[in-house]
């Protein structure tokens, strides 16, 4: 099964409760044109643009040992399972699990838009997306070879680049069914009255956006 690193587009408000409702739409329409088995938040990526997270370390991550019941001894002696967990600095009698799909979903893994439009972004070597979902579309970003070669740098590529000029200048909708209440246009140009006025732009305001990294896989 191979996992691959989807930065899709979520409102600001998503958060790790209820990032399904956001990622539905934008996954649906990244599965008609790529084969994906399924998607999660984070998933075995978990972390991946926060280098200095480790699901081990989480608290959120410490379960009770099912061996021992939490209370470190089985029949007497030490319990094999979680012997290691003082040592590991998790609490007594706590285990890791070791399937990602047991691991709590992190709120560092949706991060906000305009940290990534930063000129001075860079995603961890190794951990640049390679598609960008939003409901206007997917965009392809030609990085699997670098990721695979482990060549990648973490620069964003200029896929990338082109997709956040066009959401910023207006020119790529990623909320097209929004109610007309709530989309802000730029004036329409009617400097040559004798052509059609170039169609509208969506003002597009980055604040109200965030990235969600997610694990497709396929």
């Amino acid at each position: 099964m191979a996992h691959h690193l989807f930065a899709v587009l979520v409102r600001a408000t998503a958060t790790v409760t209820t990032i399904d409702a956001h990622l539905a739409k934008p996954m649906r329409l990244a599965a008609r044109t790529h084969p994906i088995d399924g998607y999660r938040l984070g998933g075995q990526l978990t972390g991946a643009w926060d280098p200095a997270y480790d699901p081990a370390a989480d608290p959120n991550n410490w379960h009770p040992c099912q061996a021992c019941g939490g209370t470190t001894l089985v029949h007497g002696t030490q319990c094999r399972e979680c012997a290691d967990a003082v040592e590991a600095g998790r609490r007594p009698g706590t285990v890791v699990p070791w399937s990602y799909t047991d691991w709590a979903r992190y709120p560092g893994d949706i991060v906000a838009l305009p940290r990534l439009l930063h000129p001075g972004w860079r995603f961890p070597p190794g951990r640049t997306p390679v598609a960008w979902v939003d409901v206007a579309g997917v965009a392809w970003l030609d990085t699997n070879a670098a990721i695979l070669t482990r060549t990648d740098t973490g620069a964003v590529p200029p896929r990338l680049l082109a997709v956040f000029r066009d959401l910023v200048t207006g020119h790529r909708d990623p909320d097209p069914a929004a109610p007309p209440a709530r989309r802000r246009h730029t004036p329409a140009d009617w400097s040559a009255p004798w052509r059609h006025p170039r169609r509208p732009r969506v003002r597009f305001e980055p604040a109200d956006w965030s990235v969600a990294v997610v694990d497709a896989h396929s």
